[in-house]
C-alpha cells in the first residue's frame, strides 16, 4: 500500500486548524503521518497542533513555500499530500489518494476544493477546463469548479494536491511574504519538464472554508505590491517558451488580474475601477520577469 503523508500549513488561524485536523484524523484508512507547519511566534497554533496526534514542525521563514518544504522535509511517505487549514477532508481522502498513485507514471493528484460561505456551498458554473495555460500564456485555473472525468492538467491547487516524493520540488525566489501566489504554476512547469504526470479528479474533493488571508496578498483587496507578486511569479514560473506570449498579452489584452490595454478600455467603460488599479502593477511585475529571463527558476528538490 503507497504511504502517504499529509502537510498543513497553518498561521493566525488556529481554529480552522483544529476543524481540519478533525477531519484529516477521522479517516477511514488514516493517513502514515500528519505533519502540521507552524511559525515560531505563532504560539496558538503550535498548542493546537500539539494537542492532537500529529507531528509539529515550527519554521521562522514567513510564506506558504517554506511551510511545504518544512513539511516535506520531515515526512517520510511516498506520497506527500497538502491542504490548508480552512479546508475539510472526507472521510475517504487518503484512501482515494492512495488507489490513483498505484500508477507509477503518475507524479501528482489533485482534486475539486467545493467553495462554502460559511456552512453553505458556494453556487458555480461547473467546466471541463482545469489546471491549463493557453497558448499566449494565460493560465486557467478552476480547479474550484471542474466536473467530467480524470484527465490530465498542468497544475493542481495547493489545497487539495499530492505528489509522488521523487518528483516534487518547490521554486526557489518567487515574490510574496504570504500565499507566494501562483507557486503551483512553476511546479506544474519541473513536473512537465521532467515528464510527469499530474491528474486532475473533480470527484477527489474536499470542502474549503476561504478564511482570511494575512499580510498583503488578500482574496479581495489585494495590495500594489502583492498585485506585483502575483503578475511576476505567474509570468516567471510559465515555461520559458510562453514567456514572450504573455508579456504581449499582459500589455495588449490581459485579464482581470493583469489587464492590458484592452481589458483596461472595458474596464473604463464599465467603471471598473478595481480592474484599472491593477493595471500598473501587474505590468510591472510582468515586465520584471521578462527582465528575469536570462536566469531561470531555480528548484529545491524534495529527497527522495
Amino acid at each position: 500500500m503507497t504511504s502517504v503523508s499529509l502537510v498543513i500549513p497553518s498561521y493566525g488561524r488556529a481554529h480552522d486548524l483544529d476543524a481540519a485536523l478533525d477531519s484529516a484524523l477521522n479517516q477511514d484508512h488514516p493517513f502514515n503521518e500528519i505533519i502540521v507547519v507552524a511559525r515560531n511566534s505563532d504560539l496558538e497554533t503550535i498548542a493546537i497542533a500539539r494537542s492532537r496526534a500529529v507531528i509539529v514542525a515550527i519554521v521562522d521563514e514567513p510564506g506558504v513555500l517554506a511551510a511545504m518544504v518544512a513539511g516535506s522535509k520531515l515526512a517520510t511517505s511516498e506520497v506527500i499530500a497538502f491542504t490548508d487549514d480552512d479546508a475539510r477532508l472526507p472521510a475517504d481522502h487518503a484512501s482515494r489518494l492512495r488507489a490513483h498513485f498505484d500508477s507509477p507514471a503518475i507524479s501528482g493528484v489533485g482534486g475539486r476544493d467545493v467553495l462554502y460561505d460559511g456552512d453553505v456551498p458556494r453556487t458555480t458554473t461547473l467546466t471541463h477546463t482545469v489546471g491549463q495555460v493557453r497558448w499566449y500564456g494565460r493560465v486557467v485555473g478552476n480547479h474550484h469548479r471542474g466536473e467530467g472525468a480524470v484527465r490530465s492538467v498542468f497544475m493542481l491547487k495547493g489545497v487539495n494536491a499530492a505528489y509522488r516524493r521523487s518528483a516534487l520540488a518547490f521554486p526557489v525566489g518567487l515574490r510574496g511574504q504570504g500565499a507566494q501566489p501562483h507557486f503551483e504554476v512553476a511546479l506544474g512547469a519541473w513536473i512537465a519538464r521532467h515528464h510527469g504526470t499530474l491528474l486532475y479528479d473533480p470527484s477527489l474533493q474536499v470542502s474549503h472554508h476561504p478564511a482570511i488571508r494575512l499580510g498583503d496578498d488578500q482574496r479581495t483587496s489585494p495590495s500594489n505590491a502583492a498585485i506585483l507578486d502575483s503578475a511576476y511569479n505567474l509570468a516567471r514560473s510559465l515555461p520559458r517558451r510562453y514567456l514572450t506570449r504573455r508579456l504581449i498579452y499582459v500589455l495588449l489584452l490581459g485579464d482581470t488580474n493583469c489587464p492590458g490595454i484592452g481589458r483596461s478600455l472595458v474596464a473604463l467603460v464599465r467603471g471598473e475601477q478595481s480592474v484599472l488599479a491593477r493595471r500598473r502593477s501587474s505590468w510591472r511585475g510582468t515586465v520584471m520577469a521578462w527582465a528575469d529571463r536570462g536566469e531561470p527558476l531555480r528548484f529545491e528538490r524534495c529527497s527522495a
